[in-house]
């Protein structure tokens, strides 16, 4: 195990496809020893769950505010204490979009106890308790770049943008033949939902000529990754609407997984982690698989949008290698 300490820690967007425009935490762990960085992003709300670690509000240093812990993670720490039990190492054995987990060592009265905890709740853990923070010498050789490496920036432009109330006006889809490239459509998955940067380029979107792709940049890419576009459900609520189009799919093996879907959002739907299993199994989720196909060949998946639908959400996957490709996409009112 490598020990590591917090070298630096700040709110910034990242370069990978989610989430999109909104800052986040990046905390880069330094191996001095090694000379190398590892930088670990907090996505989602265990980012806003870390601001007040990082940046205590000011009545922080108010003796009254003292009296009670501030954070959950405060709190816990003093309950253990109370109990005479120590964190003393929290250990990352595995890095990976669907291996987020930490091991908190303790001593206890009764002994060294080890207890496995998301990776966001071992970290904060850590950082409450000023316990060292070990990490496996194969995940540093893997994800750690030269110390000062950390990459900056903002989003590239292919990245999906989040809605805003300039398309409230109507409710349908927009750039469905890709004459303004992919303006309207996004890229994401679970692909982009790692800690680490190693797997944020694994899939890629283009569009040309009329037709859109997904493609797997590398051999085993990482987890799968989406190429969608949402739009506000008001016109659709109690009717049914249908995907269709030309799909094609190329240089696929044993282990593509391809596709077109339709997904039924509501208001404030977060969830996690976003795992293929979780995805096929999510009953807001139709999907339909597309073998594959060299030749042109046409599909559709159909689905209803109930009155508490607040965004449709409507495209292709891809899971492996490969890619497949979307042209004369429609979405359609199907009463």
């Amino acid at each position: 195990m490598t020990t590591v300490r917090i070298a630096h820690a700040e709110r910034r967007i990242p370069l990978g496809p989610v989430p999109d425009r909104f800052p986040t935490h990046v905390i880069v762990f330094a191996d001095d020893a090694g000379h190398r960085d590892l930088p670990i992003w907090l996505l989602g709300r265990d980012s806003h769950r870390f601001s007040d670690l990082f940046e205590p509000p000011a009545g922080a240093a108010n003796p009254a505010a003292a009296v009670q812990a501030r954070t959950a993670d405060e709190l816990t720490d003093r309950l253990l204490r109370a109990a005479d039990a120590r964190v003393t190492a929290v250990d990352i054995d595995e890095l990976g979009p669907e291996v987020t987990a930490a091991r908190i060592e303790l001593t206890t009265p009764a002994g060294t106890r080890h207890v496995t905890a998301r990776l966001p709740d071992g970290l904060a853990i850590a950082i409450t308790t000023g316990a060292p923070i070990r990490v496996a010498d194969v995940v540093m050789d893997r994800l750690a770049v030269p110390m000062g490496a950390s990459r900056t920036g903002s989003l590239p432009d292919q990245t999906a943008r989040s809605l805003s109330d300039d398309y409230r006006p109507r409710y349908e889809p927009r750039n469905m033949a890709f004459a303004a490239g992919l303006d309207g459509w996004g890229l994401g998955g679970s692909f982009a939902q790692n800690e680490t940067e190693s797997h944020w380029q694994d899939y890629s979107s283009a569009a040309e000529h009329g037709v859109a792709a997904l493609s797997a940049i590398v051999s085993r890419p990482e987890g799968f990754a989406f190429l969608a576009q949402e739009m506000y459900a008001d016109d659709y609520h109690g009717a049914a609407v249908v995907l269709r189009g030309q799909f094609r799919v190329a240089d696929a093996t044993d282990a593509t997984r391809a596709g077109l879907f339709l997904r039924m959002r509501k208001v404030l739907d977060i969830r996690g982690p976003m795992t293929e299993h979780a995805v096929l199994s999510d009953p807001d989720n139709h999907v339909v698989t597309i073998a594959g196909e060299p030749d042109w060949t046409g599909h559709e998946v159909t689905a209803r949008v109930p009155g508490d639908t607040y965004t449709v959400m409507f495209g292709i996957f891809l899971a492996g290698p490969g890619r497949i490709e979307l042209r004369e996409p429609e979405l359609t009112r199907d009463t």
